[in-house]
């Protein structure tokens, strides 16, 4: 299970008696603010230049957490290998497949043929992609997680006095 530590910003009422929606928000991180080379790195240089991004992410409200509260999502591993393989590889390897049938098809064929083939492969691959995103995103078991409450703001109220 991969962790991260995010903070509650919104909870929606729940449907029909369900656990009610929670709104988390975590930052992207990098390693390069612990690195000791980051101010010389091109990557270190780069990740300054853009920032952290936040992201708000909608999780089942399962622990009963209040606004505010900082909680810890999860996520599992093997989701995140099989995303990075097809984000990644699958148009590639659809790319290449492509190539290799065009050319085997037409072996005398103009370079454009093979420009084309591989295209068509690329593209074929991005919408083998997009069909698996939208597989995965309506599966129960690939969604983020409320793990635990890392912890609570304390309610501090001012007490005012008259002399």
């Amino acid at each position: 299970m991969i962790k991260e530590i995010g903070q509650i910003v919104s909870i929606d009422n729940p449907e029909l008696g369900g656990d009610a929606t929670a709104w988390v928000q975590t930052q992207s991180k990098t390693s390069c603010s612990s690195c000791q080379v980051s101010s010389g790195c091109g990557t270190g240089i780069v990740s300054k230049a853009f920032g952290q991004k936040v992201f708000l992410t909608p999780l089942k409200n399962v622990l009963n957490a209040n606004i505010n509260d900082q909680v810890e999502v999860g996520i599992p591993e093997d989701l995140v290998v099989k995303a990075s393989f097809m984000v990644y590889l699958l148009p590639l390897i659809c790319m290449i497949i492509c190539l290799a049938v065009g050319h085997f098809l037409s072996p005398t064929s103009a370079e454009w043929v093979s420009i084309i083939s591989a295209a068509m492969g690329l593209c074929m691959g991005f919408f083998f992609v997009h069909l698996y995103g939208r597989k995965i995103a309506q599966n129960r078991q690939a969604q983020p997680v409320l793990l635990r409450i890392v912890s609570r703001p304390i309610d501090v109220k001012q007490i005012e006095t008259t002399s």
